[in-house]
């Protein structure tokens, strides 16, 4: 097996770790089997939910730090 350095490495520990994430959805049963939505009974739901909403929360810091925090280099002349 090859041993990844650098940004491979992270990659795939983050790889490995929302397989992780979503094996435990499978294995281990939410407790929630009579309440909630029909849709959060799904396996995996919750580790999906987590990854499509960190996803979302880097694209709006980027988007605002693009066009809300940096400024043009002339900004006060």
């Amino acid at each position: 097996m090859k041993i990844f350095k650098g940004p491979k490495r992270v990659w795939s520990i983050l790889i490995l770790m929302g397989a992780a994430a979503m094996l435990a959805g499978f294995l281990i049963p939410s407790g929630e089997e009579e309440y909630g939505f029909s849709w959060t009974h799904f396996n995996g739901f919750y580790a999906l939910l987590g990854y499509i909403g960190c996803v979302v929360m880097i694209y709006i810091a980027k988007w605002l730090g693009r066009y809300w925090l940096q400024k043009k280099e002339d900004y006060y002349d």
